[in-house]
């Protein structure tokens, strides 16, 4: 940290989560529609809202993994989530049952398998995707569905760590 030092923004780098966030989960329902297309699954408004969970809880975790600095994290992660809420839900009523269920989501089943020993996290990611998109317990009739969300998962959080760790490699983070 010299006279040249470069710094960021946590708005700055949230802004570009939010972006990282809207091509994840674009590419998300774009490849499962175009993957699956032969199990013609259609996606409904409450399945749509676990394939928004995958991206929004990609993030969240590699922004976990990369900050240490925890007013830096919070920050970074309620801007992040109040952006990406507000813009998928305009309705106050929608936000507020899309927070609620990312966070009883979160708090009571990904949050067991989050961890870094856990070497079938993916599989495990995309078991509780599926229970929940199909309304049903996974019986492993859609084993591919689920090992595709967990994979997809588990990149978003390599690709967006990868370019956290280039942001703070480079940059001050203010």
């Amino acid at each position: 940290m010299g006279f040249f030092s470069k710094k960021i923004t946590t708005d700055k780098i949230t802004g570009s989560l939010v972006d990282f966030f809207d091509v994840g989960y674009g590419s998300l329902v774009v490849n499962f529609k175009d993957t699956f297309k032969d199990l013609k699954i259609s996606i409904k408004k409450e399945q749509d809202k676990e394939l928004l969970i995958v991206p929004m809880l990609a993030i969240t975790q590699a922004v976990l993994m990369t900050f240490k600095d925890m007013s830096k994290t919070e920050a970074i992660l309620s801007k992040f989530q109040l952006d990406v809420v507000n813009q998928y839900f305009k309705d106050e009523i929608e936000r507020n049952k899309f927070k609620e269920l990312f966070s009883k989501r979160c708090r009571d089943e990904y949050s067991e398998i989050l961890n870094p020993e856990n070497k079938d996290l993916g599989i495990q990611f995309g078991q509780i995707f599926c229970n929940h998109f199909f309304g049903k317990k996974e019986d492993g009739s859609h084993f591919a569905v689920m090992m595709f969300v967990g994979m997809s998962f588990l990149n978003q959080i390599v690709e967006t760590k990868k370019f956290l760790d280039e942001i703070l490699s480079k940059y001050e983070v203010i």
